[in-house]
C-alpha cells in the first residue's frame, strides 16, 4: 500500500513538473496533450496489469503468475508468497483431514457428525452399517429421519447427554450403546457401539445365574428340611445342637441368597414381566407394614408419611421387594433406638418413595459402587445382619426397568436417605 501512494505521488509530481517544463519551452497546448498521453499510457499499464490478474484468478498456478512492472512486482510478489502459504496449509489441512478419516474409519465405534438441526454432516462406514445411512442420499438430512428409533428420538430430543442408551436394533437384530456429544459451535457427535456379543454373554452368564441357582435351591430344600428334624430331636447332646443350629443358620442364609439371586436374574432378563400394572399405594403399603412387622425384631421406631393418592404403573412383586430390600436395610443398620421414616409422595412432577435412617452411615468412597452386587462396605457387619450383598443391586435393576432411578445420600454416623425416583409418566391418581 505504502508502494502504490509513493508511485501514485511521484506520478502525479513528474506530471506537474512535465507540464510546467513544456509550457515553458514550447505551450500549454501541448504541455496539456504530453501530460494527458503519459497519464493515459500509466493507466493502461495499470489496466492491463489488472487483466493479467483478473485472468489468473480465474485459473490461479504459481508457473502462470505474471511478473509485472512497477509497482505491480511487489503485488505479485505478496501473491504469490501468500498463494504458496495458502497452499501449504491447505495440503496440511487436506492432510489431517486425511489421517482424521483413517483413524475414524478404523475405529470400532460408529461416529457421525450432526448439526444443531440434527442433520447428518458426516459418517464413518461403521455407523452407515449400524444405522442404515447412505452417505449419497442421507447427508443433509435429519438423522431421526434416517434411524426411526423411538428412544433415540428421545433421547436427542431431550438435550440431556450425560449417560448414553441402550437400545435394540429391530432392523439388523443388533445391541447398540449410543453416546451423543456437543462439539464446536452447536454441533453434535453421535458414537455407536455394537453391544451385541457383550449382551449374549450377559445374557447367558445370566440363564446360568438362574438355571444354577434352581439347582441348588431343591437339594438345599432338603438339607434344611433334614435339620430342622434334627433340631426337634432331643435326643442330641449340647454340641450336637450347637453345631446342628450352626448348620441351620447357614443353610437359611444360603437360600435366602438363591432367593435374591433368582430374583435379581427375574428382573435382569425377564422381558415378559407385566411392568404396566396399576399398583394401589394403598394396599402395597399395608402389606409392607405387614411384612415389616414380621422382619423388625428390635422393633425400631418406624414412621409412615404416605399419600395414598399418588399410585404407579408398574410390576407389582417387582416393586415390592424393591421396597422391603430398602426397609430391611435400614433396619439392619439402624439401632433400635433409632428413628426410620418411610415416606411416598410427588417431588415435582416425580414419583419418590423415600427411606430415611439415624444409623451407621455409609462413607462416599462407598456410595457409586453399594449398588454392585455382592459390594460390602463392611463384610462382617453385613454377614452378621443377614444380608445378601444383593438387595442393592435388586432395587437398582428394577429402578432401571420401570425407567427410574435410585438417589443415595449418606455420611457416616449420621444416617442415610435413599429415594427411588419414578418418572411421571408412570403415575396415576385415582
Amino acid at each position: 500500500m505504502q508502494d502504490i501512494r509513493w508511485s501514485t505521488f511521484w506520478f502525479f509530481f513528474l506530471e506537474i513538473f512535465l507540464y510546467f517544463l513544456l509550457a515553458a519551452i514550447f505551450n500549454e497546448k501541448i504541455a496539456v496533450i504530453a501530460i494527458l498521453l503519459a497519464g493515459g499510457i500509466y493507466i493502461s499499464s495499470h489496466l492491463y496489469w489488472i487483466y493479467k490478474l483478473n485472468k489468473w484468478i480465474d485459473s490461479p498456478n504459481l508457473t502462470n503468475l505474471p511478473n509485472g512492472t512497477g509497482v505491480w512486482i511487489n503485488i505479485f510478489a505478496k501473491i504469490y508468497r501468500s498463494y504458496r502459504e495458502q497452499k501449504k496449509s491447505k495440503t496440511q489441512l487436506t492432510t489431517t483431514l486425511d489421517h482424521f478419516i483413517m483413524a475414524a474409519e478404523a475405529m470400532n465405534d460408529g461416529i457421525v457428525a450432526i448439526n444443531e438441526s440434527n442433520e447428518i454432516l458426516w459418517s464413518n462406514k461403521k455407523a452407515q452399517k449400524m444405522l442404515s445411512i447412505n452417505p449419497k442420499k442421507d447427508n443433509n438430512q435429519p438423522i431421526n429421519y434416517i434411524f426411526r428409533n423411538t428412544e433415540f428420538i428421545n433421547y436427542l430430543e431431550k438435550e440431556n447427554y450425560t449417560d448414553s442408551i441402550n437400545i435394540e436394533n429391530s432392523s439388523n437384530n443388533q445391541h447398540l450403546e449410543i453416546k451423543v456429544a456437543n462439539f464446536g459451535s452447536n454441533q453434535k457427535l453421535v458414537t455407536c457401539r455394537d453391544t451385541t456379543e457383550i449382551k449374549e454373554n450377559e445374557d447367558i452368564r445370566k440363564e446360568f445365574v438362574s438355571n444354577f441357582s434352581h439347582e441348588l435351591k431343591t437339594p438345599l430344600t432338603v438339607i434344611s428340611g433334614f435339620l430342622e428334624t434334627l433340631e426337634d430331636r432331643r435326643t442330641l447332646d449340647e454340641d450336637s445342637i450347637k453345631i446342628v443350629s450352626m448348620m441351620s443358620r447357614q443353610a437359611e442364609r444360603m437360600k435366602k441368597l438363591i432367593e435374591d439371586l433368582l430374583l435379581l436374574s427375574n428382573v435382569e432378563s425377564s422381558a415378559s414381566v407385566n411392568r404396566s400394572e396399576k399398583i394401589s399405594t394403598k394396599e402395597l403399603i399395608k402389606k409392607l407394614k405387614i411384612e415389616v412387622s414380621l422382619f423388625d425384631k428390635k422393633k425400631h421406631k418406624i414412621s409412615y408419611i404416605i399419600d395414598e393418592t399418588i399410585n404407579i404403573y408398574g410390576s407389582r412383586n417387582e416393586i415390592f421387594s424393591a421396597y422391603i430390600n430398602l426397609i430391611t436395610n435400614a433396619i439392619r443398620y439402624t439401632n433400635e433406638s433409632e428413628k426410620i421414616t418411610i415416606s411416598w409422595g410427588k417431588v415435582n412432577s416425580d414419583a419418590v418413595f423415600e427411606v430415611t435412617d439415624s444409623g451407621i452411615g455409609i462413607s462416599s468412597k462407598h456410595l457409586s459402587r453399594i449398588t454392585e452386587r455382592f459390594y460390602r462396605v463392611d463384610e462382617d457387619r453385613s454377614r452378621d445382619s443377614g444380608g445378601t450383598g444383593l438387595g442393592l443391586s435388586i432395587i437398582k435393576n428394577v429402578m432401571l426397568k420401570h425407567q427410574g432411578e435410585i438417589k443415595i445420600m449418606s455420611e457416616p454416623n449420621k444416617g442415610s436417605s435413599f429415594k427411588l425416583v419414578f418418572p411421571s409418566e408412570r403415575i396415576y391418581s385415582k
